[in-house]
This record gives structure tokens, C-alpha cells and sequence, in this order.
């Protein structure tokens, strides 16, 4: 997948904010990990980080927490146009210990030569997000083996006491979003789709 991605790249040498979505547990944290990790002054900027805090949910929005009406899209979307205008900008992380967004933790200067943004719902239509991005990448993965990994991820993480547990909101969560993701026809507005190989380790 790296080498597809660098490839492409080269054919667009003035590329400098790019998007990889795909539906959950297709891969798209470890990927732009590993791209940033080839590219000097590259950096990553998770969708996660615009997670609405907890406190500001209800019991039935924290069951369905990763839908898109569980993030802050309108604020992703400022941040963002900002970040495509100045090539600058303080974005927030997701700490996974407290849950919750961490407000400021990424800083974007125009030293960065790349700005990944990884994350769900980056080419959904309703967000109008596509016209930011100077490519955009999709992770095509098989829904089943998708939802394997993230109920691994459920359990493995203490999101979930149990695997039963784990497998369940998988189930009536995630697969749901992916849903959403593969109906709205995300992956056939992408300017390059890749096929996720199947393996048993969670993904993002």
C-alpha cells in the first residue's frame, strides 16, 4: 500500500494535505502512521480527535459513539479550511486513556511538508470535506474481516469488559457506521482505493 501511495505522490509533487478514510478497522490509523514514517516532515491529524467529549453525549449517543453525529464535524471542517488556506493550525488528538479529544495536542506549521488526516467520515458527502484534500485515499476492506479486528480492538483496549461484549457493540455499532460509510458511496469518490490484506490484528 505504501509504495502504491508514494507512487502516486510522485505523480502529484505540489500534494500537500491528503485523506485516508474507510469504514472501521479497515486500517487507516496504521497506514498514515506508516506513511508518516517515509515521508520527512509529514504528520498525522486523526478524525478521532473530534469525538465530542463524553460529557456532552447521551446514554443512546455514547451506545452509537463513532456515528457521524457523535463528532464535531462542523468544527473539523473550520479547522481544516483554515489548514488548506495557511498551511497552519492546532488540531486535538484522542487520548485513549481519559476517552476524550485532547484539545491542541497537534501542531501544523508550514515546515510540515504533508498533512495526513486519517478517519471515517472524510469523504462522506454531508460533510463536504473532499474539496479540502489535494488526494484522497480510500481503504476498500471485507466488511466481516473489518469488524474481526475491531472487536478485537473493543477487548483488547478495555472499551469492552468482555469479547462477547466486545463482539456485540461491534455488531450494533460499528458495523452500522461502516454501513453508513459504504452507502454513501465514500470509497467511489476517492482518487485512489486500497484493498486492505486480510489479517487478524486490529486496525483503526
Amino acid at each position: 500500500m505504501i509504495e502504491t501511495i508514494l507512487e502516486a505522490l510522485r505523480q502529484r509533487p505540489d500534494t500537500h494535505m491528503i485523506a485516508i478514510a474507510g469504514i472501521p478497522g479497515s486500517g487507516k490509523s496504521t497506514l498514515a502512521a506508516k506513511l508518516a514514517a517515509r515521508i520527512p516532515f509529514s504528520t498525522v491529524i486523526p478524525m478521532d480527535g473530534y469525538h465530542l467529549p463524553r460529557a456532552e453525549l447521551t446514554p443512546d449517543d455514547l451506545s452509537r459513539r463513532g456515528a457521524p453525529h457523535t463528532f464535531d464535524s462542523v468544527s473539523l471542517r473550520a479547522d481544516l479550511l483554515r489548514l488548506h488556506e495557511t498551511r497552519t493550525g492546532n488540531f486535538p488528538a484522542f487520548d485513549h486513556a481519559v476517552k476524550d479529544p485532547a484539545p491542541n495536542a497537534i501542531r501544523v506549521t508550514p515546515d510540515h511538508r504533508l498533512i495526513i488526516v486519517e478517519g471515517l467520515y472524510l469523504l462522506l458527502h454531508t460533510w463536504d470535506l473532499s474539496p479540502l484534500f489535494d488526494f484522497t485515499i480510500f481503504i476498500d476492506c471485507d466488511l466481516d474481516e473489518a469488524m474481526a479486528r475491531v472487536a478485537k480492538r473493543h477487548f483488547e483496549t478495555g472499551i469492552c469488559a468482555t469479547q462477547e461484549a466486545a463482539s456485540r457493540r461491534a455488531e450494533t455499532n460499528d458495523r452500522l457506521n461502516a454501513l453508513t460509510i459504504l452507502e454513501d458511496g465514500c470509497g467511489e469518490r476517492a482518487d485512489l482505493i486500497l484493498r486492505s490484506c486480510p489479517t487478524s490484528s486490529p486496525e483503526s
